[in-house]
């Protein structure tokens, strides 16, 4: 993967200090572990801007994150920024709808579900799709 330009690099942050926010306001306790995933975005965007640049930005301490990058590089390679799609259709609906569902999460992705089964399982989609951050 090629490196992030500086102005990419600055938009991915902005992305990434949001999602920090709704993982802080939605966490179970105070002092609740940063999910990996979001450290691990956090770790790929030093390799374009400074670790006190990315620290300062989303409340981390510049400690901190250089220890769990110095982590991730002894492990592996430098793990890719999320690519998230604008749109993905799962499948074409092959008769008509009874009922249309629309979620939107604080972060402005949205999800629409179509179906006409009496009783779909929707609540642990539904679950999924508001816990992924």
């Amino acid at each position: 993967m090629q490196p992030l330009s500086l102005a990419q690099a600055e938009e991915a942050l902005m992305h990434l200090t949001q999602h920090f926010a709704q993982w802080r306001q939605n966490r179970r306790t105070p002092r609740g572990r940063i999910p990996q995933g979001l450290w691990a975005q956090a770790v790929a965007l030093t390799a374009t801007l400074s670790v006190a640049r990315v620290a300062h930005q989303l409340g981390l301490t510049p400690h901190a994150l250089k220890k769990r990058r110095e982590a991730l590089n002894a492990t592996a390679s430098p793990l890719p920024l999320a690519q998230v799609p604008h749109f993905v259709e799962v499948a074409t609906p092959w008769r008509t709808p009874a009922t249309e569902v629309e979620i939107q999460r604080s972060d402005g992705t949205r999800l629409r579900i179509s179906y006409s089964d009496a009783a779909p399982a929707l609540v642990p989609l539904l679950q999924t799709f508001l816990d992924f951050q």
